[in-house]
């Protein structure tokens, strides 16, 4: 995804192996330290209309900024002209289809988890009249761009094919006979003497192909999506589904898309789709695009792509549910879900308590509160909110995802104390938390290098960062934990 271009080479940033480029070009990174300079007197520049200074320093104004710990689209304000670019997730952490993994995890293993639910009897999910999925809005607000950058390819360099069509001309005007002349002069009985007009055929060039039929079809349905969008009760989707409304509206009007009838019923991937290489993105955007639509259970709530770390931690909950259902340590479900007139949804909402029925009267909680006056565990500071929680009847195990790189975890995991001298059963007055582990996406590189991944470290100080990253089968780790875990607390 290529940032959009500001038409303004005077700012210019500074990158690692580039130098000073134009700002508009750049590659921004999520939570990185970037170096600014402008040629100028006088400048105004706002990052998510939030001002950045700049001092004199020789010929230049020069400042320095940090891009947020979030992902996605921003808008630059820079004396007066506004656009949009892009701030990348750190490849260190999660890569987009990673995102696009944690989402596909987390809805099958609800899909999974239902039916171990006592609602299997109460509701039908699939049968409901659902409105707008919370997880067709996270994957369109998360590529809409490429979809755009994708249009303005195609609408440069479309399909195309020559095609001869029978027209009327004068007869000084046809440069050579074609096959279709000489019937037209046969079946009218001319003979030799041709009159002043006749029919011949010319070569037209056309856009009204199969694959551009099925491409007005597609932003026709999203468009129709939109408009969906633009009524729901949150603003901030809404205005941004009116921009996108606008968007497609006007992608109908080009005279590209004037050309070009629109496909009727259902269609299918052609040759050409599959080996070109721009079409062949448009379509798998759109095949993406409806399997989210599909989806029989969805997220309660938007999460937009610059909320990741939040995403991170639903996923890491749904992958340890996931283990324990293997394990066939799982009683009931049902705290996992809710229903509305809408239809049936996660409700890992925060600060819910979204509880799993463990054997052996064990619980596993999202997001639980403990504070003073607390029944089974209390705190005697402040209110405390681990992210997963496995209790039993005296002890508790505390999983805290941190979507984080590898340098923080050290800072991260001293912060897990709070929890362990924190959090107090009440009858014994002890500790309650006996083990603390962060859970990271931190690469299989990085991790075989530090020490707190290592066994030695978790079984001496009961502590440590396991790996969890999305899109690799083997969680083992964490499932050899729990099994452990599971044995001691037996």
């Amino acid at each position: 995804m290529v940032p959009l271009n500001s038409g303004d080479d005077s700012l210019k940033i500074f990158l690692p192996g580039e130098g000073w480029i134009p700002f508009s070009q750049a590659y921004l990174v999520e939570a990185t330290e970037y170096k600014l300079r402008f040629s100028g007197e006088k400048i105004d520049l706002r990052f998510q209309r939030i001002p950045i200074s700049f001092y004199q320093e020789g010929e230049y104004l020069v400042s320095s900024f940090m891009t947020p710990f979030q992902s996605g689209i921003v808008h630059i304000f820079l004396n007066g002209k506004e656009w949009e670019t892009y701030v990348y997730p750190d490849s260190r952490k999660l890569t987009e289809q990673q995102f696009e993994c944690m989402i596909s995890d987390i809805l099958e293993e609800s899909n999974s988890c239902f039916q171990l639910s006592s609602l299997e009897k109460k509701v039908n999910a699939s049968g409901r009249n659902r409105g707008p999925s919370w997880t067709l809005w996270i994957y369109i607000e998360r590529s809409f761009q490429q979809l755009r950058q994708l249009f303005s390819l195609i609408e440069k360099q479309p399909f195309r094919k020559l095609i001869k069509l029978p027209i009327t001309q004068k007869r000084e005007k046809v440069q050579r006979v074609e096959r279709t002349t000489l019937n037209w002069l046969d079946q009218k009985g001319f003979g030799k003497d041709v009159p002043s007009n006749v029919e011949t055929d010319k070569t037209f060039e056309s856009l009204d192909l199969y694959e551009n039929q099925v491409l007005k079809k597609q932003i026709f349905d999203l468009k129709n999506i939109f408009k969906t969008f633009t009524k729901v009760e949150r603003d901030d989707v809404s205005e941004k589904a009116k921009k996108y409304y606008a968007i497609t509206l006007r992608w109908l009007n080009t005279p590209f898309m004037r050309e070009v009838s629109m496909h009727q019923g259902s269609y299918s991937i052609t040759q050409k789709f599959r080996k070109h290489p721009v079409y062949r993105q448009w379509y798998q955007w759109f095949d993406e695009l409806f399997k989210h639509d599909r989806e029989r259970i969805g997220l309660e709530y938007p999460i937009a792509l610059k909320d990741t770390f939040e995403l991170y931690e639903m996923w890491c909950f749904m992958m340890i549910i996931k283990m324990l259902r293997e394990l066939e340590l799982l009683n009931d479900s049902e705290g996992l879900f809710k229903t509305t007139s809408n239809g049936l949804f996660l409700d890992l909402a925060q600060s819910k308590e979204s509880r799993i029925k463990l054997h052996g009267g064990k619980s596993l909680y999202f997001q639980r509160n403990y504070q003073y006056n607390s029944k089974k565990f209390h705190t005697y500071t402040q209110r405390m909110i681990p992210d997963i929680v496995l209790e039993e009847d005296k002890e508790i195990l505390v999983f805290d995802p941190k979507y984080r790189v590898p340098g923080n975890l050290g800072t991260a995991l001293g912060e897990m104390h709070k929890y362990r001298d924190g959090i107090l059963h009440r009858e014994t007055g002890g500790r309650a938390v006996k083990e603390v582990y962060i859970l990271t996406p931190t690469q299989e590189e990085t991790a075989e290098t530090m020490r707190f991944f290592q066994d030695e470290y978790q079984e001496r100080y009961k502590m440590g960062a396991i790996q969890m990253l999305p899109g690799v089968d083997d969680l083992s780790s964490v499932r050899s934990l729990l099994m452990r875990v599971f044995g001691i607390l037996h």
